[in-house]
């Protein structure tokens, strides 16, 4: 009776991997073509649009990469566990890296637009107008801003409204500051105003907010230090016990509950550490 219990289970699973295989196979090549597609084109607001494809295609291939360096790095015994950790780590590298590189890119933007918005405030100041103020911008001003500023002379060049360009330079460096300078010109044109003395209060704003930034990255360091303290405990621990004493871990190595616990323990560790740099992050000014 027990065995046809068990062969009546194993018959269900297999019926139900052979139907469900085509369906979850189909949705995850959706989902990786469509990861694909939002890494490209995140990253083609930071180079060329041929170089963010094969980044594209790489950031894919990524946590087979991972997962065969952790299966050579990892023990014998641990080797199903760094190919979890290894998939786990390449599948989340993409999405951090173009973040990484995307938030370092605006702030330097950021910090450069305030040299922007004083060289923009002089050329207004000696009766140049707009498009020539930014074209002093892009000959005066190194990258990032510099090559922000001249696409947004080139789309003005090739027929689209100055409006329409800066809306799309907003879309590609979001940043309160900049929000603020496009506010300014829009506004200056429909109904005139002051723009060098608008644009220096701009610069106040901005060193301002930077005094604040710097302020609470200086107190949520001690956070992130903790939870990074705390995240390498456990494995410090794992491996200490390993090295040490190998019966110790051998039931957790040889039963198939033992191996269960560790996959989970080390997707714990990553959801854990992932929980604790959100809980003390806090979104740019």
């Amino acid at each position: 009776m027990l065995a046809f219990i068990l062969f009546l289970i194993f018959a269900v699973v297999a019926a139900a991997g052979y139907i469900l295989a085509p369906f979850v196979v189909r949705k995850a090549a959706v989902i990786s073509e469509g990861r694909e597609r939002k890494l490209s084109s995140n990253m083609e607001h930071l180079m060329s649009r041929q170089e963010a494809r094969k980044m594209g295609r790489l950031f894919v291939i990524a946590p087979l990469a991972f997962a065969g360096i952790f299966y050579v790095v990892f023990p014998e015994e641990l080797r199903l566990i760094g190919i979890v950790v290894g998939l786990t780590g390449g599948f989340l590298f993409p999405g951090i890296y173009v973040q990484v590189v995307t938030k370092r890119t605006i702030n330097k933007f950021t910090d450069q637009l305030i040299d922007a918005l004083m060289i923009m405030s002089s050329s207004f100041r000696g009766g140049l107008s707009l498009v020539q103020a930014v074209e002093a911008v892009v000959d005066e001003m190194p990258d990032p801003i510099n090559k922000e500023f001249g696409t947004v002379l080139g789309e003005n060049k090739m027929g689209v409204s100055l409006e329409d360009a800066l809306y799309h330079l907003y879309d590609r460096m979001p940043s309160v500051a900049l929000q603020q300078m496009i506010t300014a010109i829009l506004l200056a044109r429909e109904t005139g105003g002051n723009l060098p003395l608008i644009f220096n209060r701009i610069v106040t704003n901005i060193r301002e907010a930077k005094k604040i930034q710097q302020n609470l990255d200086t107190l949520t360091v001690q956070g992130k230090v903790q939870g990074f303290v705390m995240a390498l405990l456990p494995i410090g621990f794992g491996f200490v016990v390993y090295n040490s004493n190998r019966r110790i871990f051998t039931h957790m190595l040889e039963s198939q509950l033992g191996k269960s616990l560790l996959i989970y323990a080390a997707i714990s560790e990553i959801i854990g550490g992932i929980l604790i740099i959100k809980i003390s992050s806090f979104k740019d000014f």
